[in-house]
């Protein structure tokens, strides 16, 4: 079962911060102050292989939210590399299910 009911501890109590998930430490959470979306995405810097992502910045580029690091910037919604196209971020979907969230971790 790969949709994971998400957890309201992971839920960000403040929109337009990056918070760690308390459940999967592996992931980082963002909630957009204009569209009220949530993003999900591994702590995995794809240049550096390091879990640094929490530094980054998320600005926007027009409507889109996108992570600010390493003088590169990654689209929320599809982990794509602006500036480099064969780097990426590795994304977990998240649906609301039942008047839940979920979140789709295939390894679970």
């Amino acid at each position: 079962m790969p949709w994971i009911p998400l957890p309201p501890v992971d839920l960000p109590s403040l929109p337009a911060h990056l918070h760690l998930s308390a459940s999967f430490p592996d992931l980082l959470l963002y909630q957009d102050p204009y569209s009220c979306r949530l993003y999900a995405f591994h702590n995995r810097n794809p240049f550096t292989q390091q879990a640094n992502l929490n530094t980054g910045e998320v600005i926007h580029l027009g409507e889109h939210p996108v992570l600010a690091i390493d003088e590169a910037h990654f689209a929320l919604a599809t982990g794509d590399c602006l500036e480099v196209p064969t780097m990426a971020l590795s994304v977990a979907p998240i649906r609301n299910w039942q008047e839940r969230l979920e979140i789709y971790l295939p390894s679970h």
